[in-house]
């Protein structure tokens, strides 16, 4: 690609990702008196996981009750949600990450809380102290925000491919149009990653087919290191029917408590025991409850052909038609707060409720919904590279080996603070010039998929990497599928990777083109994930092997760090940064002991 046609674009602080952490990130830079850019893949708002969002963002309940929400559960202090926080991240969690979560959090969550309010969306408080809300509505809040601070130079539908670097510190980034082609170049003296984090498999959950680990690989090959990239949070997502399939609609009908069992595929319950069950109640460790359980039981052979199992609707069938429509009519009730009524996102709940009657039982998968590995931060959301700075689940540290607390309020709060360290460190350092010949192999890098005459198509690779990370790195694991799966996805990197082409050769909205860069990051955090997960011999949170069930302290209360080595990924581990709670000493059974023993009662869903 020649580079007399490109736009050329000069900003103190560029932020990549158009969601919660990207934007705060931008407004907290813009405040600090930094010319900032605000880059998106796609719609600023309303792209990516931003529109996917179905929960809450929060605080805790004394800082709720001080803003003068009556209905806040002061009880709920920010010690207690520090301690609970690092118990349900098993101890991996960074705790100086974690206090910093707990106090700021209330300033940028009641700021958020206002955007709405001004946005007129629907939200709705719930105790110990937050809200619920839908993707369109926080985006509309975000955006609010946006709108509340002029300045912001803002450029949608940009898919940033590589970060520049000069003298080992960040320059810039290069990218193009998605609709035009046309190539841009972004000179800035500190960039913020807030991409969000990725996902590898056929089945795409709360996750948008972008994300793709774009923000983690970049930094990666920038030189930062990554960590905790086996964790994926699994949660049952919907294999049918047809128009469902991806929803965690099951997730929803499962931590309602409504009484639904789970069968395997030859109709055998999997049972819960009444401790796990109660720990379950009204708390998000639902998720990786099931999942444990869910998890052995597909390690026996007994999923079905999809790799999933059934939820089982008898109980609901044999009640009192009068009882069955009251219950149906108060979930309506629940979501049109925020849905088009009858429906959850694009969900048809009366279709819904028909089949489950009819047929009596549903098929359902395990699926990734949150990575909680990314990029290395330290408590100004700054990495290992002068100039570059993480926020939000691109990063990595604070929720460890399980995510039980709000993401979107882990966004928020890291993206403030990355956009002012991000604006501090332009403050007091030069534009770096630009290395011209780094330039120049990105440009052609950009340009590679539509020049080769022939080669691998990047959707085929796409779905290569999914069959390899379904097959071996989905929610139970161990050596020979991890080990299959690693070689599948090295055989890709080497391979195939190389020769990717675009069978149409226009620039212009060429699909083909952005999933061939997609394709390099996917593999990227694919690699590292796998790597990982065959490292850490043992089960620990969403991590659960088969041929390991034991959480083991005293060998594995680590974080796994990758980082790009001149011809291969580079392994190491080191122990989390501890405060406030020792990690505990030993090992347990299984994760259900562990969690027994750290009296895990994180009771954040009371809405239910």
């Amino acid at each position: 690609m020649e580079k007399d046609n490109i736009q050329i674009v000069h900003t103190d602080v560029l932020c990549i990702g158009g969601g919660g952490a990207g934007i705060t990130a931008a407004i907290s830079a813009k405040k600090q008196g930094a010319r900032v850019t605000l880059v998106s893949k796609g719609k600023l708002g309303n792209s990516g996981n931003t529109i996917m969002i179905g929960g809450s963002y929060s605080m805790d309940g004394k800082s709720a009750k001080d803003y003068g929400f009556k209905k806040a559960d002061a009880s709920f202090t920010k010690e207690y949600l520090f301690e609970q926080i690092v118990k349900q991240s098993f101890y991996l969690s960074e705790q100086n990450l974690v206090q910093q979560y707990v106090e700021e959090s209330p300033n940028i969550v009641y700021q958020c809380c206002q955007w709405g309010e001004q946005a007129k969306i629907k939200q709705k408080f719930f105790s110990p102290g937050g809200w619920m809300l839908s993707g369109h509505a926080m985006g509309k809040a975000l955006l609010q925000g946006l709108e509340e601070t002029p300045g912001i130079e803002l450029l949608e539908d940009i898919m940033i491919v590589d970060l520049l670097k000069s003298d080992g510190k960040i320059s810039g980034a290069v990218g193009y149009h998605v609709y035009t082609g046309q190539a841009v170049l972004i000179y800035a003296k500190s960039v913020v990653i807030a991409t969000g984090g990725y996902q590898p498999f056929s089945l795409t959950s709360t996750n948008s087919d972008v994300v793709s680990g774009d923000g983690i690989a970049m930094a990666y090959r920038a030189g930062a290191q990554l960590a905790d990239m086996e964790f994926l949070l699994f949660i049952p997502t919907a294999l049918e029917p047809q128009s469902s399939k991806g929803s965690i609609l099951p997730f929803l009908l499962y931590s309602s408590g409504i009484p639904i069992d789970t069968v395997d595929c030859e109709g055998r319950p999997v049972k819960i025991p009444p401790k796990m069950r109660k720990m379950a109640k009204g708390s998000e460790l639902d998720k990786v409850i099931f999942n444990y359980y869910w998890s052995n039981r597909l390690a026996m052979g007994k999923g079905t052909e999809s790799g999933g199992l059934y939820m089982d609707f008898s109980k609901l069938a044999r009640l009192p038609k009068f009882l069955l429509n009251f219950g149906f009519q108060e979930s309506l009730k629940y979501f049109k707060d925020f849905y088009k009524y009858g429906y959850y996102h694009s969900d048809n709940l009366f279709y819904f409720k028909e089949l489950m009657l009819e047929k009596k039982k549903l098929e359902f998968a395990l699926c990734s919904e949150y990575s909680m590995g990314g990029i290395v931060i330290d408590e100004a959301m700054a990495t290992r590279v002068p100039g570059l700075f993480a926020a939000g689940e691109a990063g990595s540290g604070v929720f460890g080996a399980c995510r039980v607390a709000d993401a979107t309020t882990e966004m928020m709060v890291q993206g403030v603070k990355a956009g002012c360290s991000a604006a501090q460190y332009a403050q007091y350092n030069a534009q770096p010039v630009v290395d011209d010949g780094q330039l120049q192999k990105l440009l052609d890098k950009i340009q590679a998929p539509l020049e080769r005459g022939s080669g691998v198509n990047p959707l085929g690779v796409i779905q290569k990497i999914h069959q390899a990370a379904d097959r071996g790195f989905g929610s139970i694991r161990n050596e020979e599928g991890l080990s299959r799966a690693l070689a599948e996805i090295e055989q890709l990197r080497d391979s195939e990777l190389p020769f990717l082409a675009a069978r149409c050769k226009s620039p212009s909205y060429n699909y083909e083109r952005l999933c061939a860069i997609q394709a390099e990051n996917m593999l990227t955090c694919t690699e590292a994930g796998i790597r990982a997960a065959l490292m850490r011999r043992e089960s620990r949170g969403f991590h659960v092997r088969s041929d390991y069930p034991q959480v083991d302290n005293d060998g594995w209360s680590v974080r796994i760090l990758e980082e790009q080595g001149p011809d291969h990924m580079i392994m190491s581990k080191r122990k989390p940064n501890v405060t406030k709670l020792p990690i505990p000493k030993g090992t347990e059974m299984n994760i259900p002991e562990f969690m027994i023993k750290q009296k895990l009662r994180f009771k954040n869903a009371s809405i239910r």
